[in-house]
């Protein structure tokens, strides 16, 4: 008898999960996992989509998310898709543009941020700075200059330092290196990491500025050593730009 169960195990495992795929709306690709992959593709069904059901832990939706991406990772950006097409919000479009972004279909990103910021929308900080961001990502850092120019002038006590830091690489990829030297220098000020002293740093030894550099890059070094290892890890890649710097 126990034999017997344990054979019909697996069949009942995955007439289970067809089942519920069935009914949830997951047919696609999950059947053809299921089918197609006997055993195997009944527990990463099950593990992904009825154990978080059954546990409603929050561990367990993180996990079952991040495998959910791994099996299909399109399905965000069809969801996306679908959300806009039927929804139509502000809100659905942004983060259409957002899962543009991360796949780096920077060009389809301007063109969704800049059918969003319309009408009432037209100044909204974040559709506006959303679309600096995409447009500087694609090429364009004229174009991400003058959307956060607008954002500024729609809204004079706008503060962000992410902006500043996209605003003062905007004029430097014009070749405003002027301009944008003087955006770092009050930018450094108040910026979380180390990114913009870092860029900072880059700029002044760009334009032959060697020893304001170089103490630019002694502040990174300085403020890396002894930091949490949390921290450090984070901020590697500026810390690398630093040390090469002071070689």
């Amino acid at each position: 008898m126990l034999s017997l169960i344990i054979y019909l195990l697996p069949t009942a495992l995955m007439v289970l999960c067809i089942v519920h795929a069935i009914r949830h709306g997951n047919v696609f690709p999950w059947i053809w996992i299921i089918v197609f992959l006997p055993g195997i593709g009944s527990l990463i069904y099950f593990f992904m989509e009825i154990l978080p059901e059954l546990t409603r832990t929050r561990q367990a939706a993180q996990a079952a998310a991040g495998l959910r991406q791994m099996a299909d990772p399109g399905r965000s950006l069809r969801e996306a898709h679908r959300a806009a097409e039927m929804v139509g919000s502000v809100d659905a479009k942004r983060t259409l543009a957002e899962e543009y972004m991360a796949r780096g279909n920077y060009a389809g990103a301007v063109a969704i941020y800049q059918e969003a910021a319309q009408g009432q929308f037209r100044d909204d900080p974040a559709l506006l700075q959303g679309l600096a961001r995409a447009q500087f990502m694609s090429g364009d850092p004229a174009g991400a200059q003058a959307s956060l120019d607008a954002l500024q002038a729609a809204d004079p006590n706008f503060a962000s330092a992410d902006a500043h830091l996209l605003y003062a690489r905007a004029l430097e990829g014009q070749g405003k290196n002027n301009e944008a030297l003087a955006e770092y220098r009050r930018l450094v000020g108040y910026y979380s990491g180390e990114e913009a002293r870092a860029r900072f740093g880059q700029l002044l030894e760009k334009m032959g500025q060697r020893d304001e550099a170089r103490a630019v890059y002694q502040q990174v070094v300085k403020s890396l050593d002894g930091a949490p290892s949390r921290y450090q890890k984070a901020q590697k890649e500026w810390g690398d730009i630093a040390r090469r710097g002071l070689r």
